[in-house]
């Protein structure tokens, strides 16, 4: 699901990581159905992602997506991976879960300060 996102710049600190989040003009969430591990595999996190996560202003797929690893189906797990766009831009994002619905697990997308 693709929409205008409409928000201020928020800071928060996760896991001794201090991210902001910054308005995007395209924002994306993702959702996998998890099996028995209740978690979402690092390969599935890196596809949902090269497949909904826009590059903000230039709105194409990315080339490239490497995360640090799966997500566990809990509510603000998260994860850190890089976008790498086609013309090589790299970025640094934060995956973090926002809803565990049984066994399907959603999750959205912040740039990471750096």
């Amino acid at each position: 699901m693709k929409y205008i996102a409409v928000s201020l710049a928020t800071a928060t600190a996760v896991g001794g990581l201090a991210f902001v989040a910054v308005p995007r003009l395209l924002s994306t969430e993702s959702t996998s159905t998890v099996g028995s591990t209740a978690t979402v595999t690092r390969a599935e996190v890196e596809k949902q992602v090269r497949e909904n996560y826009a590059l903000p202003l230039v709105q194409e797929r990315p080339k490239a997506v490497s995360c640090a690893g799966g997500l566990k189906a809990r509510q603000l797990d998260s994860v850190e991976c890089t976008v790498t766009s086609k013309d090589g831009k790299k970025q640094d994002i934060l995956v973090s879960v926002t809803r565990v619905d049984g066994s399907k697990v959603s999750y959205d997308y912040a740039l990471l300060a750096g």
